[in-house]
């Protein structure tokens, strides 16, 4: 489904829309949902050009409460397959790939699995925990210890082991005497 024979893409413009199934990417850890793959081609001798937009769910779990949810991902990439690539490059928005002639076929399926993993946010909070702006809500800081820095101080030097201080002091008389 994420493979096509260059003979069967037709010359210039095309496009097509796929209905990708749950099992048709392995996003592990990850569960891939299925989704909609929105495909454009264009086909020249020396070149096929494949833009893709994909909408789909992938479900996480959130790095707060542990739940399970469904993130939408609503992302779009483009690759150019080309004769005469020394060198394949990419991106995050494209990538120039050669033309694999031994099977004569041309398959978009990392680039499709990769940019919908570039699509999960890093932190992974449950849409409850979102605002409508998409910013975490319902976060609360705490401070341990007391909050004026010169009780700190006092503090700091109340829980010290005394073989410390003991150090330090004579640190202190090395310099003095220096």
């Amino acid at each position: 489904m994420l493979e096509f024979r260059i003979v069967e893409i037709p010359e210039e413009h095309s496009s097509r829309v796929e209905t990708l199934e749950a099992d048709a990417l392995d996003l592990s850890p990850y569960e891939f949902r299925g989704g909609v793959l929105s495909l454009e081609f264009y086909r020249t001798l020396h070149f096929i050009k494949v833009q893709f937009h994909i909408e789909t769910e992938v479900q996480l779990v959130c790095d707060r409460s542990l739940e399970t949810y469904l993130q939408p991902v609503d992302a779009e990439y483009e690759v150019v397959f080309k004769v005469d690539v020394h060198e394949e490059t990419e991106d995050e928005k494209s990538a120039v790939r050669r033309f694999d002639f031994d099977s004569n076929t041309i398959s978009i399926r990392e680039e499709v699995r990769d940019t919908i993993l570039l699509s999960i946010p890093r932190k992974k909070l449950h849409p409850r925990f979102l605002d409508d702006e998409g910013n975490p809500t319902d976060f609360e800081t705490r401070t341990f210890g007391p909050e004026n820095p010169e009780e700190k101080g006092q503090q700091e030097d109340e829980l010290a082991d005394p073989r410390w201080k003991k150090l330090k002091q004579l640190k202190n008389n090395r310099k003095e005497n220096n």
